[in-house]
């Protein structure tokens, strides 16, 4: 009989840390069981077209729910995806091993406050803690209290799968310029937009979409038409198969105040994207200068878009140094073999 391994999930959408969670129960079904367990939304479909297990709970993130669910299914280990899910799972009564895993590092890391104690505290019931990018271990204030349990395994990234969901490898690109991210405080879409108008001023005209969902959208959307740049920027909302518009698109650009690992860049950087980023989390182990460039300005977001736009020899050469970029960072046998390792080991303790 496979050993059972139950997903603890924050959310009911679908972005980088639920795309990872299917990525891994695709790869390794064969040996474990898995169970999503998450509140009912817009991951409801992605789970069904791949016959993935789901336990729809009434609540988010409720203790006694959970607890009721791990009670029923008495799964071999509970893997759980963010800080408030790792929290939350941690307070349940078992002894079933927990992983926490960590996909970003919001600001609260870094200092002395409610969150950072309180995770400190729950991690007493972790029996491992994955990070996607060292930033996250190097920036918790309590780091080193729990060193002993942390281990970076970055995130399975794999052209393979982001290759097979485009039609053919266009040519003749639509848009100019691509921003793919939640529209919230963490991926700062107010200041592309303000990047975008700058960039207007000396391409009239630019073309631009914007693909995503999140806290911010109508005041992204009021932004937009408030700056007059209704006619440049397409604000598309969530798309299922993001890369069939990436593909179409010349360049990415991303202005996240902080990151996790940053999985789209390489999804950019796959499909021939010069991709332009802040540095931050890691996106500075993702993105280089041959491939794209690290942005800390707004100035140089301008102007390293601009000329990459205007010098089709120059966005060749990038555009080829992005598909070599991402052959190197492509590790998805190395990953699941390495996840694999760590469900044995706790489970074999």
């Amino acid at each position: 009989m496979k050993k059972k391994i139950m997903f603890i999930m924050p959310n009911k959408g679908y972005s980088g840390a639920e795309k990872v969670v299917i990525q891994i129960i695709e790869n390794l079904k064969n040996k474990y069981e898995f169970i999503y367990v998450s509140e009912p939304g817009e991951i409801n479909q992605y789970l069904q077209d791949r016959n993935i297990r789901h336990i729809k709970t009434k609540k988010r993130l409720d203790k006694n729910e959970i607890e009721e669910i791990v009670k029923k299914e008495k799964p071999n280990i509970l893997h759980t995806t963010d800080y408030r899910a790792s929290t939350i799972t941690s307070f349940i009564n078992t002894k079933i091993p927990i992983i926490s895993h960590l996909h970003n590092n919001p600001p609260w890391l870094k200092n002395l406050n409610k969150n950072s104690i309180v995770y400190l505290l729950a991690s007493k019931k972790f029996k491992k803690i994955l990070t996607v990018s060292n930033s996250i271990e190097r920036e918790y204030i309590f780091s080193k209290l729990i060193k002993n349990k942390i281990e970076n395994i970055s995130n399975p990234i794999s052209r393979r799968e982001i290759l097979d969901n485009i039609s053919n490898n266009k040519t003749d690109k639509i848009y100019d310029i691509c921003f793919v991210a939640r529209l919230c405080k963490q991926k700062d879409p107010i200041r592309f937009v303000d990047i975008i108008e700058k960039i207007k001023d000396i391409i009239p005209n630019i073309s631009v979409i914007m693909i995503g969902e999140g806290s911010l959208n109508e005041e992204v959307k009021q932004y937009i038409i408030e700056k007059k740049l209704s006619d440049t920027i397409n604000l598309l909302g969530f798309k299922k198969n993001v890369y069939e518009y990436m593909n179409e698109s010349k360049i990415f650009c991303l202005t996240s105040k902080w990151e996790g690992f940053g999985l789209v860049a390489f999804e950019a950087l796959t499909l021939g994207m010069p991709t332009y980023v802040t540095p931050v989390g890691g996106l500075v182990d993702i993105v280089d200068n041959d491939c794209g460039y690290l942005c800390n300005t707004d100035e140089e977001f301008i102007n390293e878009m601009i000329s990459v736009l205007k010098d089709k020899k120059k966005y060749q050469i990038k555009s080829n140094k992005a598909i070599e970029k991402s052959k190197k960072l492509d590790n998805i046998e190395e990953y699941m073999s390495k996840l694999d390792k760590i469900y044995q080991d706790l489970m074999s303790n």
